[in-house]
């Protein structure tokens, strides 16, 4: 099928108008917050009884509820969060630790645990309200921050003393609410929809917000529905970073930092009685975080992201739950069953844990099948293709896109591929954050953020245009035997080649895949990269690369070009040495009208 370039987050005057009208519909009656019972977020206390009824019949939540013990078992015996900057800038580390304790202690409380879940939960929560601050200069520490007090003032209402009630309620007002007023107010940085942090930001407050809101203190519900309404806004209309149909530009760490709180904003709406409209692309942004992840779990982390094999998060599960959607259910029960069986029954998970086994989703029809092959669109485009879901199948992810989004690289045409239990070719992940001018004038800089270290091309030695407007999907077949995308990377080699086009052929019974890039005008030689952790032999046309006692053929199928192998290894002692790491590189001579073909042989 063909596919239009994809709508960037540039919306018409109409759409805005349009988002304006529809976001000015949630603004909450006065009181409404402050009638509602605590528990208020997510788990209302009549909701108890059917959670515990299921995971006394649903065998998976029977294993997470037990790995949620243990985890918070082990809470028990771990530090409080401390007011500790050691790079200067954040607080995130604590806020983050201070949300984990709390959600793991209060939901071990709450369905049985005893009373030392409780106690440990408020040694927590006194802690996080005696900090002189939650770091406001840094935002995303303060949301986080405000959220796990949040959770504990609310679930744990009916057994605080008035003090630890007043107590907590000033800490999420003078540390947060007021904070965030004054960013609202002025409507600058997160308080816009721009990225991930307006997530995270928004929710973290209007969660804040909703927990405090309290009948026998009128001046401070007031307060909390200004802020609700703000943070719920302003979550909504975040709502366009998925369209058209689901790819998050930021890439799949960050979905699940932006969507975890996204959902964790909507899913608080149901007990409070906030009427919303339902956005059916986060049905899809589901699909694109589930196909994401590799035949090995090790998700395409493309942009600022790091290879890591993620459990899936309570957004997934949300997702899948709320949109019933068999395909997603069927893929995180299958994943986490996985990764219980993998530690022993026991699990790594992360600070949303519980969450997850909230909206865990029901079993689907054993007749269930997950699609082996999806493209997406948007800012980022990106296409995925698998011979299955087992763990020695391959898979290959290719993206267009642009540097130019938050978090954004030059990893314009690159590829990731996995096979035999392995990844091959991959995508390095990011840099130390706090690298001089990291955001700033300096990030072209540095090694992992340009397209000389990640699977793509590089054009007489010249980066990758770092204002590029997003580079699209321009073809694909998801019919027959061979599964095709092909993707016009032209505006991303600007000054540099009269045309780019990048195509990837994916047999999807053998996983043998195809690269082909047709390059007119180039104003030099072209280099193909491919970055990976497995040794390399050349023989002629073909490199072998081997690891864990298996091996993969890469084959020249172009007429010119000469294979050769590089260090991996960045100008600047200060970066990542990117250690075991190694660059598969063709070399071809300028040429009016260049066509490279190399094919990858499992």
């Amino acid at each position: 099928m063909n596919n239009s370039p994809p709508a960037v987050r540039k919306e018409s005057s109409m759409m805005l108008k349009t988002l304006a009208v529809s976001l000015a519909t949630l603004t909450i009656a006065q009181g409404q917050l402050a009638e509602k019972a605590h528990p208020r977020l997510w788990f209302p206390v009549v909701d108890e009884a059917a959670m515990r009824e299921n995971i006394a019949r649903d065998p998976l939540a029977a294993r997470l509820q037990s790995a949620i013990m243990n985890q918070a078992a082990t809470v028990l015996e771990k530090r409080t969060c401390r007011y500790d900057i050691p790079d200067g800038k954040r607080l995130l580390t604590e806020s983050r630790l201070a949300l984990h304790n709390i959600l793991h202690t209060t939901w071990a409380w709450r369905m049985g645990g005893g009373e030392a879940y409780r106690l440990r939960a408020i040694a927590e929560l006194d802690a996080a309200c005696a900090l002189k601050d939650w770091n406001p200069s840094h935002f995303l520490d303060t949301a986080e921050m405000a959220t796990a007090v949040a959770v504990g003032y609310d679930w744990l209402h009916g057994t605080l003393s008035p003090q630890q009630l007043s107590t907590y309620r000033s800490a999420i007002i003078e540390k947060a609410l007021k904070p965030a007023q004054a960013i609202f107010q002025k409507k600058s940085g997160w308080a816009m929809p721009r990225n991930n942090w307006s997530q995270v930001c928004g929710a973290g407050i209007a969660l804040g917000a909703a927990a405090i809101a309290e009948p026998n203190a009128p001046e401070n519900s007031a307060l909390s529905e200004e802020l609700f309404t703000q943070g719920l806004e302003l979550v909504q209309a975040c709502g366009k970073f998925y369209r058209p149909d689901g790819m998050y530009p930021e890439g799949p760490g960050y979905w699940h930092y932006g969507t975890n709180f996204h959902v964790m904003m909507l899913a608080a709406c149901a007990p409070l009685d906030i009427p919303l409209t339902d956005d059916p692309v986060l049905r899809r942004a589901g699909d694109a975080i589930m196909h994401l992840s590799s035949s090995t779990g090790v998700s395409f982390n493309f942009a600022d992201g790091n290879p890591s094999r993620s459990v899936p998060s309570a957004a997934q599960a949300w997702i899948a739950r709320h949109y019933g959607d068999p395909a997603q259910a069927a893929y995180i029960r299958t994943e986490l069953s996985g990764r219980l069986d993998q530690g022993k029954g026991k699990i790594a998970g992360d600070r949303w844990f519980p969450l997850t086994l909230l909206w865990l989703p029901p079993a689907p029809p054993e007749s269930t099948r997950i699609p082996l092959a999806a493209t997406f669109g948007g800012e980022q485009s990106v296409a995925i293709f698998r011979t299955g879901w087992a763990n020695q199948d391959a898979w290959l992810a290719i993206k267009g896109g642009t540097p130019a989004s938050n978090h954004g690289h030059m990893d314009v045409g690159s590829f990731v591929y996995d096979v035999h239990g392995q990844r091959w070719f991959h995508d390095m992940g990011s840099e130390n954050y706090n690298l001089p001018g990291y955001f700033g004038k300096s990030r072209w800089s540095y090694y992992r953020l340009q397209n000389r270290s990640h699977n793509t091309l590089e054009i007489h030695g010249n980066l990758q245009n770092a204002h590029s407007k997003p580079c699209p999907l321009i073809h694909s077949s998801l019919a027959g035997d061979s599964l095709v995308a092909t993707f016009d990377l032209t505006a991303a080699y600007q000054g540099s080649a009269t045309q780019v086009i990048r195509s990837a052929s994916f047999d999807k019974t053998l996983g043998a895949t195809r690269i082909e890039d047709v390059i007119t005008a180039p104003t030099g030689d072209v280099v193909w990269r491919g970055l990976t952790d497995a040794e390399i032999t050349i023989s002629g046309p073909i490199a072998t690369l081997r690891k864990a006692g298996r091996q993969i053929r890469i084959c020249r199928l172009s007429p010119t070009g000469t294979w050769s192998i590089a260090a991996a290894t960045p100008p600047l002692k200060t970066e990542k040495p990117n250690e075991n790491f190694r660059v598969l590189v063709l070399t071809v001579p300028q040429a009016p009208q260049l066509s490279i073909r190399v094919e990858i042989r499992p």
